[in-house]
């Protein structure tokens, strides 16, 4: 009787170790947006992603549905996915008052910190050519896991800014990045 139970055991959790490891695989974000453009329309987005893989897809409403977007970053935007940390996004889009629509994404992993922007032009998307440090925040030995906020706009006169906060959840380490001269540079001054 007790092998039997015993037996009985093994079958539920072979049935039931593949479905928990199924669904930790498919755990998803979101970002949304909703924005009116300077010619009185009305835009809303949201943007969706697998945190274990990176895939990620962009949904448009029009004409009172939801639709896919065509062009998608890659599949695996930080390349192989670590074993380690999951993968997050933070999505942007906006349109300048002269009618230029800017989308761009933050990619980066919560464990080691490694980034990759992407900005969409011409219908693809493409990786920007300067990168965050890929250890973003000073404290060696990284426990917790690293979030980032950014931040991109155009000033009325037509200069861009982009920012980046990124920060530690366990330890409360808070760094600035601000993009200038073709390269990401630390602030002087520490986020308390």
């Amino acid at each position: 009787m007790k092998s039997k139970n015993l037996l009985l055991i093994w079958v539920i959790l072979g049935l039931i170790c593949p479905l928990v490891s199924n669904v930790q695989a498919q755990l998803y974000q979101y970002d949304y947006h909703e924005y009116h453009t300077y010619n009185n329309g009305q835009n809303r987005i949201a943007f969706k992603w697998n945190t274990q893989t990176g895939e990620s897809t962009r949904y448009y409403y029009d004409n009172d549905d939801w639709h896919e977007s065509t062009a998608s970053l890659p599949a695996r935007p930080l390349g192989n996915p670590s074993q380690e940390g999951e993968i997050m996004m933070d999505y942007h889009e906006y349109y300048t008052e002269e009618g230029g629509q800017y989308r761009i994404v933050l990619v980066w992993n919560t464990k080691t910190g490694k980034s990759i922007r992407y900005y969409y032009d011409n219908n693809q998307w493409h990786e920007s050519t300067a990168s965050l440090p890929a250890a973003p925040l000073k404290s060696s030995g990284q426990i917790g896991e690293i979030m980032m906020a950014y931040h991109e706009y155009y000033t009325l006169e037509g200069g861009q800014y982009r920012i980046v906060l990124v920060w530690n959840t366990l330890t409360g380490e808070a760094i600035r990045y601000y993009y200038d001269n073709d390269k990401w540079n630390l602030s002087t001054a520490d986020v308390p």
